[in-house]
């Protein structure tokens, strides 16, 4: 009898193990984002290049819509990012030229999907390796200035792209309450009409608030390099985030 009992707890364990396997698990993230902004923009006029702290980005930013889904799957996740900015940045013009002031006004799309797999996974570390791509549409007008309040050259580069994207996730479980997580993506590499080079960053952290919902935090940090038209031009924004996490 004890025998049965036994094997029945087992059996039982193992058909929860399977559900669990073969269960969507989903969470949503909605942050803000409070970072500073490095653009420099090849014009025909000699180089721009212009730079907003973070402290300061409130000033200077128009709109921002920042979120991201994730739906796990054993050792499969699928994840999408979603990004947008509209900021414009006090410049410096090129010293040989004879304008005053400058200034670099940037909208940015950015929307990234992937899919990874554990190569890890375990109760208290999990470690992902996967791949995917980001459409970005951007538009950059860049506007230079003599003594007067009027531009006296304009200058506006804009089109859309999409980059192959490799990704890289680290997840470290402390306690019932916190983790850790950090991911790396990097693509572009100059192909057919991507960019030269895009990267991302991110290392933080969460702290659980009951069972659906997750206080986070970190620090995030984007670069793109890429050549519109006959204009090179590299845009980096970094900061910290904080933002809820909601499990479903």
């Amino acid at each position: 009898m004890r025998l049965l009992s036994f094997l029945s707890a087992i059996a039982l364990a193992a058909t929860s193990s399977s559900a669990a396997e073969n269960q969507w698990d989903f969470t949503a993230t909605l942050y803000g984002w409070f970072p500073s902004v490095s653009t420099a923009v090849e014009t025909p006029l000699g180089e721009v290049e212009g730079q907003v702290d973070f402290d300061e980005i409130l000033e200077t930013l128009d709109i921002a819509f920042i979120g991201a889904l994730e739906a796990r799957k054993g050792r499969l996740s699928l994840v999408a990012d979603l990004q947008y900015f509209d900021i414009g940045v006090e410049a410096e013009p090129h010293r040989a030229t004879s304008f005053n002031d400058a200034k670099v006004d940037s909208q940015m799309f950015l929307f990234s999907a992937y899919a990874s797999y554990a190569l890890v996974d375990s109760a208290k570390f999990r470690l992902d390796i996967g791949g995917g791509l980001r459409f970005i549409g951007a538009k950059i007008n860049t506007h230079l200035y003599g003594k007067g309040a009027v531009p006296v050259a304009e200058f506006s580069a804009d089109g859309h792209w999409t980059d192959a994207l490799i990704v890289t996730r680290v997840r470290r479980q402390f306690n019932d309450r916190w983790h850790g997580v950090a991911y790396f993506e990097v693509g572009g590499f100059g192909i057919g009409d991507s960019s030269d080079l895009t990267w991302q960053v991110f290392a933080g952290g969460g702290y659980r608030l009951n069972a659906i919902w997750s206080a986070v935090g970190g620090f995030r940090h984007l670069a793109i390099e890429r050549r519109f038209g006959n204009f090179d031009v590299t845009t980096e924004v970094s900061g910290p985030l904080l933002g809820f996490q909601a499990a479903f």
